[in-house]
């Protein structure tokens, strides 16, 4: 298997099939990381593809100070970013992978009501600042450890830790307020 470094010196010589084994190797963190972020399967596939197509534009700027990965992932975090402030968020029907699921032989009442919990879940988290979900997602999704999410962030390891408290921290006041309080389903 080739290292990274290898497939991004034969790109930049010429060969254009060899960007192939980057997508392959990572959109899947790509779009799985803008999708928490904006929380819509259409939107996370088309700025996951347009991440890419930048990638391949700029990757002759790539120094290979980082690993690629982190690199792409600044990418994408940017480009996210980007999108989020041109637009509102918009209540959807899409549900948050990080929230557990629920057995199968639940009855059709604690169906209706695990729809209702997902739903004031994703409400609260589309609450939260960009840089709050952004920690979140890393750190919960991504199970990134703090070092490589303070890398990603270009922040100290010790601004990532307290940004991820307050994060969790103000998710759990913004579920309180909602009917019902969740704060106990999360804990």
């Amino acid at each position: 298997m080739q290292t990274d470094q290898e497939i991004i010196q034969q790109i930049t010589q010429g060969d254009v099939e060899a960007y192939r084994e980057i997508i392959q190797r990572y959109q899947r963190m790509i779009f799985v990381f803008i999708y928490k972020m904006v929380n819509n399967t259409a939107d996370a596939e088309d700025l996951t593809q347009e991440v890419f197509v930048k990638a391949y534009e700029k990757l002759s700027t790539y120094r290979g100070d980082s690993q690629f990965s982190t690199w792409l992932h600044t990418l994408a975090r940017n480009r996210t970013i980007d999108f989020l402030r041109r637009r509102k968020i918009h209540d959807s029907d899409e549900q948050l992978a990080f929230i557990p699921s629920q057995a199968r032989d639940e009855s059709p009442q604690d169906s209706l009501l695990t729809k209702e919990q997902r739903k004031e879940i994703e409400r609260a988290f589309s609450m939260l600042s960009d840089s709050y979900r952004e920690v979140i997602v890393l750190r919960c999704t991504h199970e990134y450890p703090f070092e490589k999410i303070a890398s990603l962030l270009g922040i100290a390891e010790s601004t990532a830790r307290v940004r991820y408290l307050r994060a969790r921290q103000e998710f759990a006041k913004l579920l309180s307020r909602t009917e019902g309080g969740l704060v106990h389903e999360l804990q």
